[in-house]
């Protein structure tokens, strides 16, 4: 009996794991673009999510924006996700390299399991697909010094090296939550589809902090 319980203590992390990733839709590799979004770590960390995130929240923690992910869509405004069951991700200098810019294990893992299922079978490529975005758009733009608790919206997208059509900003009320950019299967910027355009929610000037 103790030795079935111990088997049942192994399955039960993967069985969690595998119920956490759904509804499952699509098929992997069949998709029309991406959407590279950038979560804006202040915002995150007054959330109960961040305040259980020490890595990113936690003391010392000075994060400006981050990689939420690289989600794989559909051009008519839809999406898959879960395309299929991946593994967990395993240490690797891709991996290694990711983490600079996707703070949290925890985040990478979900990340891996419904959104890059549905690009690869394959950890490395998904994130290095995400480590290749990070360096061509950069994370840190050149936001006002001096402690600014507000910018305009035009001015957010004028620090990504992409035409305006090409990204999206998004808030929680006036706050700033995250910034998405829409990028070809190249990974090349290119004009956001009219269902990505409409979902960008911000007044005309959002709060920072």
């Amino acid at each position: 009996m103790k030795f079935l319980l111990i088997i049942a203590g192994l399955l039960l992390p993967a069985a969690a794991m595998a119920e956490q990733c759904g509804p499952a839709r699509g098929t992997a590799g069949r998709y029309d673009y991406y959407l590279f979004s950038l979560s804006w770590a202040p915002s995150y960390c007054d959330t109960p999510a961040g305040s259980r995130d020490p890595r990113q929240c936690g003391p010392g923690a000075s994060y400006g924006f981050v990689v939420h992910g690289l989600w794989p869509q559909y051009a008519e405004g839809r999406w898959p996700q879960c395309c299929q069951a991946v593994p967990a991700v395993k240490p690797s200098p891709t991996v290694d390299e990711v983490s600079r810019v996707m703070v949290s294990p925890r985040l990478r893992q979900h990340e891996w399991d419904k959104h890059g299922s549905c690009v690869t079978d394959r950890q490395d490529e998904y994130f290095g697909k995400i480590n290749r975005a990070a360096a061509a758009l950069g994370l840190a733009p050149a936001l006002p010094a001096g402690g600014v608790e507000r910018i305009r919206v035009s001015d957010l997208k004028r620090n990504w090296p992409v035409p305006p059509r090409s990204i999206t900003v998004h808030c929680k009320g006036r706050r700033l939550d995250e910034v998405r950019i829409c990028l070809d299967r190249e990974l090349a910027p290119m004009p956001c589809p009219e269902a990505q355009v409409k979902s960008d929610n911000c007044p005309g000037t959002v709060d920072l902090h």
